[in-house]
């Protein structure tokens, strides 16, 4: 940016510095000079007044200085090019000669240009810088509340399977053994794999089948829920997104009258995954009554919103057996 603002100058100065380069030694030198001194009034207001008082909020003290130097800043300039106009002559003598209020109020003009131009282009810096702070603050922040959202495991599923696994221990050591590695693996995918942005797919259905396998250790007859997965696994997805809605379905199939059924399916096609699950579902049980408004489903949506805003379709259909869940993620463009 700096070098487009000198370039501009020297560019808009063009005319001038091409007389001036043909003209004597002394106008070719006059004419560097007043250039590099209009430069250090710019870098005066751009490096020390601005910081020291305008970013500080110190307005009175700003304008007052600026003025006083604004103000005098011709008077030292004209000086110096006298001093040069001596040096060539030889002489000091009458060294202030042809200095008038007219000639003053024809340096003043680019004198406060340059002031201008200073205060200004670092009071613009100085706002994209705090844009930039906020936007990476915010991005922190986001970023923060989704690893909390992700990497929240339900104490409740945890609980219950450690409690299967316990009285699987007596009865069914084998089965108790296989329970406990796929425990393993679902605390292993929650700690490390949620920790990136996106997963293979293949991993997230490793991790569905896992927790399917520890719900069904409370259920009767296990038998009766379904899984299918098709399409290309290979697809990217955000970690553990369908997670709340497995553990909504186990959590509230598991306490109507009637069998557990719980249906899944998700398949992946041209980078458009689409999840559905259903389970059996009372509708006017006080136990299902915020089935669909839970904070597991709050959740999902915020993470959605951040994730793939504008790129979901999150359907919720509460029947008066059936509860239905359909989501459609594209994930094209992650």
């Amino acid at each position: 940016m700096h070098i487009f603002i000198w370039l501009f100058a020297i560019f808009a100065n063009l005319p001038y510095s091409t007389i001036a380069h043909k003209s004597p030694p002394q106008q070719v030198i006059s004419y560097i000079i007043a250039f590099f001194y209009l430069m250090f009034l710019f870098y005066l207001f751009y490096l020390f007044l601005v910081p020291l008082f305008l970013d500080k909020k110190k307005l009175t003290e700003f304008f007052l200085i600026s003025f006083f130097l604004v103000l005098i800043m011709p008077f030292i300039g004209y000086s110096i090019l006298f001093i040069v106009r001596a040096i060539f002559e030889g002489t000091f003598h009458d060294f202030y000669r042809g200095y008038s209020i007219k000639m003053h109020m024809s340096g003043y003009f680019p004198v406060l240009t340059a002031a201008v131009f200073g205060s200004f282009f670092r009071v613009i810096i100085n706002w994209f810088s705090t844009m930039n702070q906020k936007a990476e603050l915010d991005r922190q922040k986001l970023t923060a509340e989704l690893d909390l959202i992700k990497n929240k495991l339900n104490p409740h599923f945890l609980f219950n399977t450690l409690n299967n696994i316990d009285s699987l221990i007596q009865n069914n050591p084998v089965k108790a053994s296989e329970a406990l590695i796929k425990l393993s693996e679902i605390m292993r995918y929650m700690t490390y794999e949620t920790s990136a942005e996106y997963v293979e797919l293949i991993k997230e259905v490793d991790h569905i089948k896992n927790l399917i396998e520890l719900h069904g250790l409370r259920i009767k007859t296990p038998e009766d829920i379904s899984a299918e997965f098709t399409g290309d696994m290979s697809t990217e997805i955000a970690p553990a997104l369908f997670v709340p809605l497995i553990e909504n379905a186990f959590k509230f199939a598991g306490l109507e009258k009637n069998k557990p059924r719980i249906n899944i399916s998700l398949s992946s096609r041209n980078g458009i995954i689409e999840f559905k699950i259903s389970n059996n579902y009372e509708k006017y049980s006080k136990y299902s009554r915020n089935a669909d408004s839970g904070s597991g489903i709050i959740n999902l949506k915020k993470r959605l919103d951040l994730t793939y805003p504008g790129k979901y379709n999150l359907v919720i259909e509460p029947g008066e057996f059936i509860f239905n869940v359909k989501l459609s993620v594209d994930t094209n463009g992650y």
